[in-house]
């Protein structure tokens, strides 16, 4: 594993990438925070990362004044029900879609009282986030793997937002373990299929 993160590490740094290293959640949330600080960044959008859950830098940055603005169709209702996930894959099972619509209209993102189709309601939170993908000044995305052999992040999503985090907002930052590390396209081709 260290050959790997060396390999990886000076992979992304030959790519034009800052590399920081932290040793726990403190330093992780303190790294974070300085970067959006010498960027001026007032709002960060971010997707896919059970890694800033785990360290609960949603609610550490938000102390320090950033808009933290999750947007997984998931982690977006649980982050506006102020719950924790309940499922690493499916966070928000344990939530009806009535509680969301509900939620929904008392938050002003559905104007269609009572209406809880499923279709509905993703379309509102689509229309909801467009305006804070603008608006941010960051992104984040976690990372499902990073390849050693070429420094490349592969972020596995099927909403869609993650690229909007990753395209959008002109500073994106990675959020990853150094469990995440493989060595090659030739492993990646494995993991993936695992990961499925």
């Amino acid at each position: 594993l260290a050959q790997y993160l060396e390999k990886f590490s000076k992979r992304l740094e030959a790519n034009g990438v800052i590399v920081h290293w932290a040793e726990d959640a403190k330093e992780f949330n303190e790294t974070v925070l300085d970067i959006l600080h010498k960027h001026e960044v007032k709002k960060l959008v971010k997707s896919k990362s059970m890694l800033t859950e785990e360290c609960e830098m949603n609610k550490y940055l938000m102390a320090k004044g950033i808009d933290v603005v999750e947007t997984d169709l998931g982690e977006r209702i649980l982050q506006l029900m102020d719950l924790k996930p309940s499922h690493i894959v499916v966070p928000a099972a344990h939530i009806t879609r009535d509680e969301v619509g509900d939620m929904f209209e008392e938050k002003g993102i559905s104007k269609d009282i009572g209406n809880h189709d499923p279709t509905y309601l993703t379309q509102c939170a689509r229309y909801s986030l467009r305006e804070e993908f603008i608006e941010a000044e960051a992104g984040m995305t976690g990372c499902n793997f990073g390849v050693a052999a070429t420094g490349d992040c592969v972020v596995c999503t099927n909403e869609g937002n993650a690229d909007m985090c990753t395209a959008i907002p002109k500073l994106h930052i990675v959020a990853m373990g150094i469990d995440k590390v493989i060595p090659n396209y030739d492993s990646l081709a494995v993991f993936q299929r695992l990961l499925c």
